[in-house]
């Protein structure tokens, strides 16, 4: 594994339903209701994350811990980090200040309660963190996290904010420091685009995705990101729309 360069692994842990209001994420008093893949989707990548001794930070929704409790134990126990992904897949801007404290301690207690340690990183659900939220920042460590993994350094359909920052930098707040670990982007035809989670996956072969991957990890350590319900063959919105081997793409060594 020391021949390839390292990455920073992380795992969104939310179900196929958890998109955007936008893109038809169903109303909270329905997903009780609507079959639940998120648990055989991230065990089987926790599976593969061992095969390749692999050690990922996992953002949980607080919803999805609340729910499956067990998926945070069995995390943890097999050495990863546990973070929280918000409570309810709320985007960032859409809130006030008020509502997104709330919604992040209602996350950070669930998931503190269930692992008996302390939840210290956070990442904002479809990366929503915009500039029109000056208070993101302060609000985390206003609550008690000191790490951060929202900042899309591009526009994107639902957020992005952009900077010159491309590696992971500390934020000052007057409540306390954050760590912030952006999304990796890299330079492509006059433009930085990700190649490293999600959708990202899907559009770029493998070959392409490797080659970035090893230029960026020579001005730093790429942050990748995965959902787990992409650990079925699923993308989101769909339990029936299948894509073809993410997670063993991203597992092998030349990513991790």
């Amino acid at each position: 594994m020391s021949e390839y360069p390292k990455s920073i692994f992380t795992i969104d842990v939310e179900d196929y339903f958890n998109v955007t209001e936008e893109r038809g994420e169903p109303p909270v008093s329905e997903w009780d209701s609507l079959p639940g893949i998120v648990e055989s989707g991230f065990l089987k990548l926790l599976d593969l994350l061992d095969i390749y001794q692999v050690k990922a930070t996992c953002f949980f929704l607080g919803y999805i811990a609340n729910k499956y409790p067990q998926l945070v134990q069995e995390a943890q126990k097999r050495g990863h980090e546990i973070a929280s992904h918000g409570m309810f897949h709320r985007i960032i801007y859409k809130m006030s200040r008020e509502e997104f404290t709330a919604d992040i301690l209602q996350s950070k207690n669930i998931l503190e309660d269930i692992c008996s340690e302390k939840v210290m990183a956070f990442r904002s659900p479809s990366f929503s963190l915009t500039e029109a939220t000056p208070w993101f920042f302060e609000a985390l460590a206003e609550t008690g996290f000191i790490a951060d993994s929202s900042v899309f350094p591009v526009k994107r359909d639902y957020g992005g904010f952009p900077t010159a920052q491309k590696k992971p930098y500390q934020i000052t707040t007057d409540k306390g420091n954050i760590y912030e670990f952006p999304i990796s982007v890299a330079p492509f035809c006059g433009k930085e685009i990700c190649f490293f989670g999600g959708g990202y996956l899907r559009l770029f072969p493998k070959q392409l995705i490797l080659y970035m991957h090893k230029k960026l990890s020579k001005e730093g350590i790429p942050t990748l990101f995965l959902h787990s319900s992409e650990g079925n063959g699923t993308a989101t919105s769909s339990p029936k729309n299948e894509q073809n081997g993410i997670f063993q793409k991203l597992c092998k060594p030349e990513y991790c």
